[in-house]
Parts: structure tokens; C-alpha cells; sequence
């Protein structure tokens, strides 16, 4: 028959000793009695009890001491403690300490039966338990597991989320700057037609003007011997409502500033329908910026005069030339020449605008400098982004130096900017004097 449990019986009286092992025998338990407490604790040592049963008073070590070490050794172990004194306080202070009872000699079997029984039972809730809490750790440290690998899959989903969506909303900005390009690219190409179309129909009466008044000049000198012979004759008279004397000396004036003022409109109409031109995929080009910077010029005069009283032009001399397209050039010069201009406060301020050569870069340059607003910092690191305008009220796009970035960058040019609020600004489109390959 298997024993219920293990009990250690320690007394130091051989016969008290003898008769508790007999007991606990009897009762289905296996027992080993010793009669002091090292004995004991060297049996603790080395193997392992269910219960320890313990006489109180006892030589060298009394059984309360006893108790202490013993728990120390095996912490599980359940301890009842034997005495023939009705000591209470005794009782009680092993009670303290962890004893599941405490019986007074001479020891009723039943009474041990019932302690014997209450300590072994102690013992498997004491197990179970340990049991069940090993077992709620082992799930508890599972479900950290679980969790703490939950919680990096979810930081590296939400990462890649952040990520997608970042490129999303670049991905949806790209296609709403490509379908406002193409939207302003079309309205380009539709005011290309359309001025190309006015330049024709401009050019035409022009003709008629340019071949004309050399005629009509001619006529006033075939007249005016015979309108001088009558002065001299009869006296001054009326011609236009001026007296004759005074027309014959501006009359010849008028018919310069007529020639003068067709030319200039042919120019114009010239440079409008160059610049207006389709097809300028050619870029191997032979370009002089001086003539692009003139045909610019010619375009812009009327609201370059309006803008400022006080231009100042230099053609630098001897200017290489740079491989491209001539109209692409002319727009770029065309776009910092209006953001000059445009932000000028009134026309008392200068405006400068020049040519020159950089032989130890290689490079040529047309430079703009005016003494407009100026531009922050804030927005000088932008003013090339697509659609960035701080002239949104007054119609800008936001398109000009950007499309004037991608012409130079196309010539294997670029833009340089300095300005500073309050200061104006000096805008330069530098180009490589290289023969650059078109593409």
C-alpha cells in the first residue's frame, strides 16, 4: 500500500518518539523520528518530507527554532507542533509561523489523524495552485509574446501605412501638377495660335502702311515747290489747321515717325510670330543672347516703360554663343524680365538689365536686377516649385520659373537667384557655352 505521505517526527523522548511513529503508521503514513533538531535538519537536507511534527521543549534547539530552519530548507514543508504544556502563547507564536496546528500530549490519534489529513491537504491546494500559477505564468509570458509581436507587426503595418499614404498624396499631387500643366501647357499652345494669328492679321494693314508713306513722302516733295511758290505769292496759309510755314518743317517729321512706327510694328509682329512659333524641338541652335535678349525686349517695351522710368541696358560684347533653341531661350528671359518688372512699386525704380561672358566657368549669362519687394528666404527656396506664386490675386500661375527651370535645365543651364525682402532681386539664367546636344 502506498504511504499518504512522508512525516518527519522529531522528539527527545525515545518512548514519546516511538509511540507518535507507531501512530502516524498506523494512520497509512511513512515516518522517520529523530530525537533533536541537527538530526533533523540534516535529514531535511537530503530528503524530502511532507510534514514535520515537532516536540516544543527540546535541549539545544527547541522546536520553534527548529520550525524556522526547517522552512527555510524545504518552504513547502507543513509542521504540527507537540507540547505537554498548555502554553498558549507558545501555541500561537507557532501559529505565526506557519503551523497548521498545534496538539498538546499525549496525543490523540484522532486529533493527528485530522492534522495529518489538513496538512496533506494543504499541501495538494498548495501544489495545485503553485500548478495553476506556473500555468497562468506560462500563458501570461505566451500572451506577451503574443503580444509584443502583434505590437511589431502592427508598428511595421502602421509604417508601411504612413509610407503609403505619404506616397499617395505625393503620387496625387504629381497628378494634379501634370493635369494643371497640361491644362496651362494647352492654354499655351492655344494663345501660340492665337497670337501667331494677330501677328498676321496686324502685319497686313502694316504693309500697307510701310509701302505707302514712302509714296505719300515722296508726293509732299513733289508738292511742296509748288505750295512754296504759293506762299511766296499769296502769303502763308492754313494746312491741317497749322500755318504752312510752320507744317513744311514737320511734315517730314511726321512721315519719319510713321516709317519709324510701321517698322516697329513689324519687329513686334516679327518677334510675336517667332516666338509663337510651333515646332521649337530643335535645340542645336546657334544662340546670341543679345538677340535674344532684344526680340525680348522689343515684346516687353510697352510695359517695361509703364513699370519704370529708369532701364538700364548692356550688351556685353563678344559673346560666344550657346547651343539650344532661340524661342526656348527668348521665353526664359521673357519670364524674368515680367517678375522684375512686376515687382516694382513704382516707376522710380531701377531696373537693370545685362549681358556678359564668364570664361573661367565657360558659361554666358543674361543678368536681371531690379529694385522691386524682394523675396524671403521662406520663398526663395520655392519660387521654382510648380504653381508657387505670391501673385495668385493678380492672375500668376505659379508656372513661369518653373517652365523657365526646365528650359535651362534642358540647355544644361540653370537659374540663380539673391534677394532679400525690401532689397530687390538679381535673377540670372546662366547657359554653357559647350555645344550642348539637343534632346
Amino acid at each position: 500500500m502506498t504511504a499518504k505521505g512522508k512525516i518527519l517526527i522529531v522528539d527527545d523522548e525515545p518512548m514519546v518518539l516511538k509511540l507518535l511513529t507507531m501512530q502516524v503508521e498506523r494512520l497509512a503514513y511513512a515516518a522517520t523520528g529523530v530525537t533533536n533538531g541537527a538530526d533533523a535538519l540534516a535529514l531535511l537536507e537530503k530528503n524530502h518530507f511532507h510534514l514535520l511534527i515537532t516536540d516544543i521543549i527540546m535541549p539545544k534547539m527547541d522546536g520553534l527554532a527548529l520550525m524556522q530552519q526547517a522552512l527555510i530548507i524545504q518552504p513547502e514543508l507543513e509542521c504540527i507542533v507537540v507540547s505537554g504544556q498548555a502554553d498558549l502563547a507558545i501555541a500561537v507564536e507557532a501559529m505565526k509561523m506557519g503551523a497548521i496546528n498545534y496538539i498538546q500530549k499525549p496525543v490523540s490519534i484522532m486529533e493527528l489523524e485530522v492534522s495529518l489529513a489538513k496538512g496533506m491537504e494543504r499541501l495538494t491546494l498548495l501544489k495545485t495552485l503553485k500548478k495553476s500559477q506556473q500555468e497562468l505564468s506560462r500563458h501570461r509570458d505566451h500572451l506577451e509574446q503574443l503580444v509584443a509581436k502583434r505590437t511589431t507587426e502592427l508598428a511595421r503595418i502602421n509604417k508601411q501605412l504612413e509610407a503609403d499614404i505619404k506616397a499617395r498624396k505625393k503620387a496625387e499631387k504629381e497628378a494634379e501638377q501634370r493635369r494643371r500643366q497640361l491644362i496651362e501647357a494647352d492654354k499655351m499652345v492655344s494663345l501660340g495660335i492665337l497670337v501667331a494669328g494677330v501677328a498676321h492679321e496686324i502685319n497686313n494693314p502694316n504693309n500697307f502702311i510701310t509701302m505707302n508713306a514712302p509714296i505719300l513722302h515722296r508726293a509732299w516733295n513733289d508738292f511742296l515747290p509748288i505750295l512754296e511758290e504759293h506762299y511766296l505769292e499769296h502769303g502763308d496759309f492754313p494746312v491741317a489747321g497749322i500755318p504752312f510755314s510752320e507744317m513744311r518743317e514737320h511734315i517730314p517729321e511726321l512721315f519719319s515717325g510713321i516709317l519709324d512706327g510701321s517698322e516697329r510694328i513689324r519687329k513686334i509682329v516679327f518677334n510675336l510670330r517667332d516666338y509663337a512659333r510651333q515646332g521649337i524641338s530643335d535645340m542645336n541652335q546657334d544662340i546670341d543672347l543679345n538677340t535674344a535678349l532684344r526680340a525680348a525686349l522689343v515684346l516687353l517695351a510697352n510695359p517695361l516703360k509703364k513699370a519704370t522710368d529708369h532701364l538700364a541696358v548692356h550688351y556685353g560684347e563678344g559673346l560666344p554663343p550657346v547651343r539650344g533653341n532661340f524661342q526656348r531661350a527668348e521665353q526664359v528671359i521673357i519670364n524674368l524680365l515680367q517678375n522684375a518688372y512686376q515687382s516694382l512699386a513704382s516707376p522710380d525704380k531701377h531696373l537693370s538689365v545685362s549681358t556678359g561672358h564668364d570664361p573661367k566657368n565657360g558659361t554666358v549669362f543674361v543678368e536681371i536686377a531690379d529694385q522691386g519687394c524682394g523675396i524671403s528666404q521662406k520663398n526663395l527656396k520655392r519660387i521654382l516649385d510648380p504653381f508657387f506664386t505670391t501673385k495668385r490675386d493678380g492672375g500668376g500661375s505659379g508656372l513661369g520659373l518653373s517652365i523657365s527651370a526646365g528650359i535651362m535645365e534642358e540647355h544644361g543651364g540653370r537659374l540663380e537667384f539673391n534677394s532679400n525682402p525690401g532689397q530687390g532681386t538679381i535673377a540670372r539664367a546662366v547657359f554653357p557655352i559647350i555645344a550642348f546636344e539637343g534632346k
